[in-house]
């Protein structure tokens, strides 16, 4: 590997280390955040589900963009996507308290941070194609390590300097995303890796949005199950601090729980490629679905916070398998022209399932007890497993 090549895989690890970061930032401490400017659960939820059904819409328009326009490519949206984020951390630190106006601003950078997602691992794929040596799956292994770190820090940083230094960590990540893109810009645009500039300018357009959905009837309905999955997945980890109270945990605990649950993917993520030389992605995203549902399971039976650790064990037989394994399944059965479309709807549907959890999840806490909560949530998880099982086709790499 050359140095330019080297350079740019680096670069490319950083962003996703830093991406992760900031969604520790913005998605895991978004209840704690909201909660200690006198929001509700319910209101927080409502909050979170508009946010991520703006960025459910907002990801797979990007990816039509970048598949089908010649002139819009995935560098300009992602410079969009951080220049508006970046405006938004600054207006959180100058807006005190509860408004109309925070809600709005909310809203809207939970969906510029779900946005940014799928055009990540689109990049992946894109600076495979130009010639650089980077694989999606250790580069997702080094963004579970980073989140880690971040819940860590976060969990001690919040209990001595309360929720308003999240914004400034926010910063802190969004910074850390735009140097290392600057510098793949640069090599993209001064010396290409791969001087195939022919291949970019004369890409197939790829179908519209609605036209794929309707060409791709069993990969919508396991959109359907990964919807269900992320639904039981979101309604526990969106409100984890809840969780932890319940069993008389923290912040500092909800920080400590958060990092576990992470370091649990890295050793499994970085091993992926190794482990679908052995088994088929369908296999795998099968096997991840039914510890969704086991994971729900443990967390509502769990009585103390060590019960909550334990429960998180299943994160690695879970999240880290299924988000590398839906990657790989995208780019087996969907055309190379549609594949940014393909990685959206994929990433949109785990944000559907993230919106539902968010609009309900908030009235069901406050209404329900945490164990009931829970409880629904598992069910729903078993009906994911299902559709995920049915739905899946068995194709091998």
């Amino acid at each position: 590997m050359n140095n330019k090549n080297h350079r740019t895989s680096l670069a490319y690890y950083i962003i996703q280390g830093s991406y992760w970061m900031s969604i520790c930032v913005a998605s895991n401490y978004a209840a704690f955040y909201l909660q200690s400017r006198g929001y509700t659960n319910s209101q927080l939820g409502l909050i979170l589900a508009l946010g991520n059904i703006a960025g459910f819409v907002l990801s797979p328009s990007l990816a039509s963009i970048i598949d089908r326009s010649k002139r819009v490519g995935i560098f300009h949206c992602l410079w969009v996507l951080l220049g508006v984020q970046g405006l938004l951390l600054v207006m959180f630190i100058l807006i005190p308290g509860k408004s109309i106006l925070v809600s709005l601003l909310y809203g809207i950078f939970m969906a510029v941070v779900v946005a940014i997602n799928p055009l990540n691992t689109e990049l992946c794929f894109q600076l495979s194609r130009w010639g650089a040596t980077v694989s999606y799956s250790p580069a997702r292994g080094i963004g579970s390590l980073c989140y880690a770190l971040m819940a860590l820090i976060l969990g001690q940083l919040t209990l001595r300097l309360g929720a308003e230094m999240l914004p400034f960590a926010g910063l802190l990540c969004l910074l850390c995303q735009a140097l290392p893109l600057l510098y793949i810009c640069r090599v993209k645009l001064g010396s290409p890796l791969l001087t195939q500039e022919a291949v970019e300018r004369e890409k197939p357009q790829g179908l519209s949005l609605g036209k794929f959905v309707l060409s791709n009837a069993r990969f919508s309905l396991l959109m359907l199950g990964l919807a269900l999955t992320f639904f039981s997945y979101n309604l526990s980890d969106y409100f984890l601090i809840n969780i932890a109270r319940s069993v008389g945990g923290d912040t500092g605990d909800l920080g400590g729980i958060s990092a576990f649950k992470a370091m649990m993917e890295i050793p499994v993520m970085l091993m992926y490629v190794r482990l679908t030389r052995r088994f088929r992605c369908s296999s795998v995203m099968g096997l991840a679905s039914l510890a969704f549902a086991a994971k729900s399971a443990a967390l509502a039976l769990a009585g103390s916070v060590q019960g909550l650790y334990a429960a998180n064990l299943f994160q690695a037989l879970s999240f880290a398998l299924m988000i590398p394994a839906m990657v790989q399944y995208v780019n087996l059965v969907v055309d190379p022209k549609d594949s940014a479309k393909g990685q959206a709807i994929a990433n949109g549907m785990m944000t559907l399932g993230a919106v539902f959890a968010s609009l309900i999840g908030g009235p069901m806490y406050d209404l329900l007890s945490v164990r009931t909560t829970l409880v629904i949530g598992t069910i729903i998880a078993l009906a994911g497993t299902v559709i995920t099982l049915l739905a899946v086709e068995r194709k091998k790499a």
